[in-house]
């Protein structure tokens, strides 16, 4: 290959960009205040970490929820529906806030859960509510209310913040309820006269509800709830009614240090007279999660610098790998800083934030890095190496890191409940990709000067590198073809359309590939340490027959687990109705067998030896749980919507659901609301029938399942039941909100590009080069499905986070080579000279961040169950999209240059506005990733060959 090269002075061909220059040289030459200031950083960080931030499982949120329940004991569903729920209901309606409401009312008990609109104050509007109840209502004076806005806790939504449960049993299996009410009652006594510092009460959650029965006017005690406990301890199983006691912390307590205080509290609470026979354990506590959480996010991040400064030793150098974890580590440790400088806890959230930052921070460190490690070859003042290295890179680094952060912002305007929690994600990434770019122009020049600048460095005479050469031959291999064409309009032609063919036919096979990947927002994972036994009673079952029910399946679970069990508890919040055992098995890092094959035998065994409930079994995940399939028969006509609720059941349960890849699904389960209890949805009576799917693909199968009811039940078969035709709705629960949420996150993702377009265009000064630099986003389309197809991933919503966070660092790839082609081109090399040095100069980085990008990642892919649809949208779209702007991308560049130097301005927005239109329109149907495809092929095929045989050879 021929050498090309630049001018001496280097000055001809960087950006004009001397203010990032300054910055880098002002603190390259102050060396004592730049290490305060980085000790300051990393000191406040580290305590950041280990002292200052809270730990908590989730972020604290208000969910825009109300509950309303009580009793009314009259033995009549009928008149406690017409007589409590109806009445409130119809007032919330009114109120105008509310998004929707669902009411249940048995023969002595209601629930009313109202669902807000997302911009509404849950608390101020359940309390105009209870006043304009209390004001405007005549409810049965016999009959009780209670207003609740649930928060999001261990238990899911509590009126009060439980940050953990205790569970009091009994050392003999056969002691009923009853008998634990009492040393319960005492437990709670001695627990809040020695309140360990982090608890702010201890509360009895008793299952026991008392009221006047208005008939004999008597006080009247009623089971209204139950729980059981199960624990393995040693060789023994104790499996027992119990009774809960909710902890409520101190504000923004830390979960790890409440619940060890806890573990000490019931050591002492054991010795007391008042507890011999009985027995007490924490049920439920974040702390364990929070923990495991916390030293996965460690392991991760060793993993992490143990694999940057083995790529980067091969890559580029020992001593420049050793800056870059210095600097990943400041990064990191300043981020933890800020955030408790903002008020964020660390949490399941934001720790995921911060593991998935790992990938993205290593780009702006690395680069900076090679950038000086190159240029100290070339001179003998360790602060002109500064000057040059920042002034040839910051800008490009400034738009990439940029791009980055912008490529995050959809996540902002997720909306609903999920919106809600996952803010925390874009937040903390965008900060640690702020931060991470002033570290690469602050501190990596302050590290270089007593790693990397010494004289002995310096110059044609400093250290080489093997993998240098290496590199070199490399790159030359791979612009061979360019050279070859150099000079020829028929030979640059001709392999260009050949480097387009090749990444059309893998944008293509992508396309082909994501028709066979199963779609769902929160797949189960592929290994979990919690199982759920959801039992759903036969209609008219007591709470005490639903125990003893609940008690049989315990003991079915627990032989069926074997030694893979640990513990489960019901919450406190089994009923008459159903009951959700939760089930903490051993960690899938020491057992031999995955949680869904788990699931299966559970399910298998409830299936073939077990009565007196129906028994779904399945993952407890850190998304929200898989919602259920209902079918709402809204009729004031019970007989009528019974008669169409029984037909179909029958047709649910032998419908087949036909995905687009041919494999056909069905329901594994299909019940009818109970006739003693009384339904209404927004007001209106409703028979449910609800289902369950047999396989976890919910998002594709709730879809799937709406039109086959709607295509059998047309209005023409409702009008035969005497219904009308819009009779039948459909309530999928926590999916519905899930799926908007997404929908907005795709309704953002073209906005975002619009904005990133914008971003590149000032920086680039160019309409067409920003179209090409987006050519990273479809290049890397095929190692994402392709990685999501042979590991058997769902496209979800953590694949979402996973394609967002490869937009910035593909991105990176060509902002990077399209700036330094520029740059060779303004020092005065040709079209075809300046894409093989930018393909020379930017091989080493490009290889070396990408490398060391997927080498992190794989052991959390290989390990991390959870985590594994992510990384591998990472590793695998990683490697596509870099292989491809190696090979491929050069020669856009060169048709790229081509149009810019051919074709007016004018002449370019006649065919761009049309062009945009089209695209626009196309992307209803497809990827918008796709989008600049659409845009560059569209250009006549026809003109580029007429425009090319008239001009002169490009070169």
């Amino acid at each position: 290959m021929p050498k090309t090269t630049v001018p001496t002075n280097p000055d001809t061909s960087l950006p004009n960009d001397r203010f990032l220059a300054k910055l880098s040289l002002r603190f390259f030459d102050w060396p004592k205040l730049t290490l305060v200031l980085w000790l300051a950083l990393v000191v406040f960080g580290a305590l950041s970490y280990t002292v200052l931030l809270k730990r908590e499982g989730f972020p604290n949120i208000t969910i825009p929820l109300a509950i309303v329940n009580g009793t009314y004991f009259v033995n009549d569903p009928a008149k406690v529906d017409s007589q409590i729920a109806k009445p409130i209901t119809d007032l919330a309606l009114r109120q105008g806030t509310t998004s929707s409401i669902q009411t249940q009312s048995s023969g002595n008990f209601y629930s009313i859960v109202i669902q807000y609109k997302a911009s509404v104050d849950a608390h101020k509007a359940t309390a105009d509510l209870q006043q304009a109840v209390k004001s405007q209502l005549k409810l049965p004076t016999t009959a009780s209310t209670q207003f609740n806005v649930p928060y999001f806790g261990v238990t899911g939504g509590d009126s009060k913040k439980i940050n953990a449960l205790v569970s009091v049993y009994s050392t003999d299996v056969n002691a009923t309820s009853g008998r634990l009410l009492a040393p319960t009652q005492a437990a709670v006594s001695y627990l809040n006269s020695h309140k360990p510092p982090l608890v702010k009460e201890f509360f009895l959650r008793s299952p026991y509800q008392t009221a006047t029965n208005p008939v004999t006017g008597q006080a009247t005690t009623v089971q209204q709830k139950f729980d059981r406990f199960s624990v393995r301890e040693s060789d023994r199983t104790v499996s027992a009614s119990s009774i809960t006691i909710g902890v409520v912390g101190v504000d923004n307590v830390d979960v790890i240090k409440l619940d060890r205080q806890l573990k000490t509290a019931l050591a002492g609470l054991a010795k007391q007279p008042s507890q011999r026979g009985f027995a007490t354990a924490i049920s439920a506590s974040n702390g364990p999660n929070i923990q495991s959480e916390i030293n996965e996010l460690q392991r991760v991040l060793l993993e992490g610098l143990v694999a940057v400064l083995v790529i980067g030793s091969i890559v580029i150098a020992l001593r420049a790998s050793l800056i870059t974890v210095l600097a990943m580590v400041t990064v990191l440790l300043s981020t933890l800083g800020l955030l408790y400088f903002i008020g964020y806890s660390l949490n399941v959230i934001t720790l995921f934030g911060l593991i998935l930052g790992l990938s993205l921070i290593v780009d702006d460190t690395i680069i900076m890095t090679e950038a000086i490690d190159a240029v100290r070859r070339t001179s003998t003042n360790r602060r002109e190496v500064i000057r040059v290295a920042v002034r040839k890179i910051s800008r490009a680094m400034v738009a990439a890191t940029l791009t980055a952060t912008l490529s995050f912002a959809p996540l902002l305007f997720a909306s609903g409940i999920l919106g809600s929690f996952i803010r925390a994600i874009p937040v903390t990434i965008i900060a640690s990709l702020l931060i991470s770019l002033l570290v690469a122009l602050i501190f990596i020049p302050f590290f270089a000067r007593g790693l990397l600048l010494r004289p002995k460095q310096l110059g044609n005479g400093g250290v080489t590198e093997v993998a240098s050469s290496i590199e070199h031959r490399m790159a030359v291999t791979i612009a061979r073809p360019m050279l070859w064409a150099k000079g020829s309009n028929k030979r640059l032609f001709s392999v260009g359309l050949t480097a387009v063919i090749v990444s059309l036919l893998f944008v293509g096979a992508a396309g082909y590939i994501f028709s066979k990947v199963s779609f769902n927002i929160f797949p189960p994972t592929k290994d979990t340490n919690t199982l759920s036994v959801n039992l759903t009673f036969r209609p008219g079952t007591s709470v005490a027959e639903a125990e003893q029910v609940a008690r049989k399946a315990d003991a079915l679970t627990i032989k069926t687990l074997g030694s893979n069990f640990v513990n489960a508890t019901y919450y406190g919040n089994g009923s008459d109705t159903t009951g959700l055992s939760v089930v903490n098995i051993t960690s899938y890092e020491k057992r031999s067998v995955a949680s869904p094959e788990l699931v299966k035998q559970l399910q298998t065994a409830f299936d073939h030896s077990f009565s007196g409930a129906t028994a779904t079994i399945g993952q407890v995940d850190v998304g929200p749980p898989a919602s259920a399939f209902t079918v709402e028969i809204r009729s004031e006509d019970r007989a009528k919507a019974y008669a169409l609720a029984n037909q179909l059941e029958q047709f649910l349960k032998s419908a087949q659901l036909h995905r687009t890849d041919g494999s056909i699904a069905q329901f594994k389960y299909v019940t009818v609301a109970s006739p003693s209890q009384f339904i209404r949805n927004d007001g209106k009576l409703s028979v449910d029938v609800t289902a369950g799917f047999a396989d976890s693909d919910t998002t594709t199968l709730v879809t799937l399942g709406q039109t086959a009811v709607k295509k059998e039940f047309s209005a023409e078969k409702l009008k035969s039941f005497g219904l009308p035709a819009n009779a039948i709705g459909f309530n999928i629960g926590q999916e519905g909100d899930n799926q908007n949420s997404f929908k907005s996150l795709t309704l953002a993702f073209p906005v975002m590009l619009v904005f990133i377009y914008l971003l590149l265009l000032l920086e680039f000064r160019s309409l067409l080069q920003p179209l090409l630099i987006f050519m990273a986003i479809p290049f890397s389309l095929f190692g994402v499905t392709l990685g999501l197809y042979l590991t058997h991933n769902a496209f979800s919503f953590f694949a979402m986070l996973g394609f967002f966070a490869l937009i910035g660092l593909s991105l990176k790839n060509t902002i990077l080579l399209t700036d330094y082609a520029n740059q060779s081109r303004r020092a005065g090399l040709g079209v075809v000279d300046s894409a093989v040095a930018a393909l020379g100069e930017r091989f080493r980085p490009l290889v070396a961040t990408s490398l060391t990008a997927v080498v992190s990642l794989i052991p959390l892919a290989v390990t991390s169950p959870f985590w594994q649809g992510l990384a591998v949208v990472l590793i695998f779209g990683l490697l596509s999209s870099t292989l491809l702007v190696i090979l491929v991308f050069p020669y856009y560049y060169l048709g790229g240059e081509f149009l810019r130097h051919h074709i007016s301005r004018k002449a370019f927005f006649v065919w761009l506005i049309p062009t945009v239109v089209l695209a626009l329109t196309l992307g209803k149907y497809v990827n918008p990733a796709f989008v600049p495809i659409v845009l560059i092929a569209s250009f006549p095929a026809a003109y580029l060959s007429t425009r090319m045989a008239r001009r002169k050879p490009v070169v």
